[in-house]
Parts: structure tokens; sequence; C-alpha cells
């Protein structure tokens, strides 16, 4: 059996603080890789930045992955910035 090379991808995403990288982390880690994707990722973060980690052997299933993740790191920043407003209005 031929052995596949692993890629690998990390993605650093800044957030204006700590908490706010925290709060994505913690959102992101509820949705795990699907177990046959063959993905592999792992979130972590350190001061206000977010790291994400992906390997995989399949190109197609990586690029699939991180446009599924960014996607929801956008959704995740859009709801934090609509209610940090209706905060300050409130």
């Amino acid at each position: 059996m031929e052995e596949q090379l692993m890629n690998k991808l990390v993605l650093t995403i800044p957030f204006n603080n700590n908490e706010q990288a925290q709060l994505v982390s913690q959102v992101l880690n509820v949705d795990k890789e699907f177990k046959g994707s063959g993905i592999h990722r792992k979130i972590c973060t350190d001061n206000s930045n977010l790291f994400v980690t992906f390997e995989g052997a399949d190109y197609k299933k990586l690029r699939v992955s991180i446009n599924a993740l960014l996607k929801n790191v956008l959704l995740i920043v859009k709801t934090i910035k609509l209610f940090s407003t209706e905060l300050k209005h409130a």
C-alpha cells in the first residue's frame, strides 16, 4: 500500500483581543471534522490570535474544510459585531 504525504496548512487569524479569539475558538470547536474526511483540524489561541492547523492528504478535502471554517469565522465575527453594537445602544 502506498503511503500518502500529509499536507499541512496553518491559518493565523488576528482578533481585537484575547476574549474574541477565545470565543471564536469555543464556537468552532463545537463542530468537528467528519471522521471519514481524512482531515485533522486543531484550533488554539495565543493572546489575540486564533491558530487553526489543517492536515490531510487530499487537497480538495483540505480546501473544502478551510472554506467551511472561514465562512463560519465570518459568521461568528458578524454576530460578535451585531451583539456589541446592540449592547452599546441598550
